[in-house]
């Protein structure tokens, strides 16, 4: 029995990683196609960021499957594609059509500069990066330090899972305001959404097959069951805006 836990906490693990590897492709196809991260909450991946940040200086501090390491580091190479669309983008596709040629004047076109959207993305941006970097750099240098004393190390692991599963919950609700606001959720990959629910589900499904439930276990990836199954249901929400504001456009 525990032989089929073991290949069934795989399957469901593979499943998991392929959602989160291509997870985040469709909103970073959606950005480029549009030359726009118009709808999309810079605070949301900033915050997405962070808990990426947390979860794998927890991973690597406790010790977890490999996997469990490999993604967040990959996350955070996605979450740096979609901050740099936001730097790239910041003069949308309306602000390039304000450039285009204007009234004659001496029998000359007048081209008008494109207008700049506000600056306050670009240093946003610029201090995710760095904080990011320098985050990873102490991921790596952080359970070196503490190797000598694991008590503390299991302690601020802990602590790194649930800082990340406190900001992973806080993450959707910039993104879920802005939508509300808007009555709107154009600039944002439905696909990227229904991924990331889906690698939800299965995440947890593969830690609660891989070992007996005994306490210890429970405790020890608690924060990281915290921090996906808690989202779902803010996952679902948002998708319930796309139905929402979707079906408020035909009508």
């Amino acid at each position: 029995m525990a032989e089929v836990g073991t290949a069934l906490s795989a399957l469901l693990g593979y499943l998991s990683l392929g959602c989160w590897i291509v997870v985040l492709v469709p909103q970073i196809w959606l950005n480029h196609r549009h030359k726009s991260c118009e709808g999309v909450s810079l605070a949301f991946y900033l915050m997405w960021s962070l808990g990426d940040v947390f979860n794998l200086a927890g991973a690597l501090l406790e010790g977890l499957i490999f996997t469990a390491i490999l993604l967040p580091l990959y996350f955070i190479l996605t979450d740096g594609i979609v901050l740099a669309q936001f730097y790239a983008y910041r003069a949308g596709p309306a602000d390039e059509e304000a450039g285009e040629a204007g009234p004659l004047l001496g029998g000359a076109p007048m081209v008008k500069a494109g207008r700049r959207r506000p600056w306050r993305p670009v240093v946003l941006v610029a201090v995710a990066v760095t904080a990011a970097l320098a985050a990873a750099v102490g991921c790596l240098v952080l359970p070196q330090w503490l190797a000598a004393a694991p008590g503390l190390r299991r302690a601020a692991a802990q602590l790194c899972g649930y800082a990340s599963a406190a900001v992973y919950l806080s993450a959707y609700l910039p993104q879920l305001v802005q939508n509300y606001r808007a009555k709107s959720t154009e600039g944002l990959s439905l696909l990227t959404f229904v991924i990331v629910v889906a690698g939800n589900i299965t995440y947890c499904l593969s830690i609660l097959t891989a070992h007996p439930l005994t306490r210890e276990y429970l405790l020890t990836y608690a924060s990281w069951l915290l921090g996906a199954a808690g989202t779902i249901g803010l996952e679902l929400a948002i998708l319930a805006q796309f139905y929402l504001y979707r079906a408020r456009l035909l009508a």
